[in-house]
């Protein structure tokens, strides 16, 4: 079960991920280059596995739930 801090962070991505869409930039692309930065070892990782696999799957899923939004407008 997802504590407070859990479901703010994932409103968060959320809404970083929203305003890439709004701004008219390629949500994907957005989301293929943080998937990248959290695999690789760049300066913006901050944990090793298992979190990195999670952090990716979370990536995913907050594109996935912005791109539905706009196909729904």
């Amino acid at each position: 079960m997802a504590n407070v801090r859990e479901i703010a962070l994932e409103q968060a991505l959320i809404a970083v991920l929203g305003a890439v869409q709004d701004m008219g930039i390629d949500v994907n692309e957005v989301s293929q280059k943080a998937g990248s930065l959290v695999l690789g070892h760049s300066k913006y990782r901050q944990v090793e596995h298992p979190h990195v696999s999670n952090a990716h799957q979370e990536i995913d899923q907050a594109r996935d739930a912005v791109m539905a939004k706009a196909l729904t407008e």
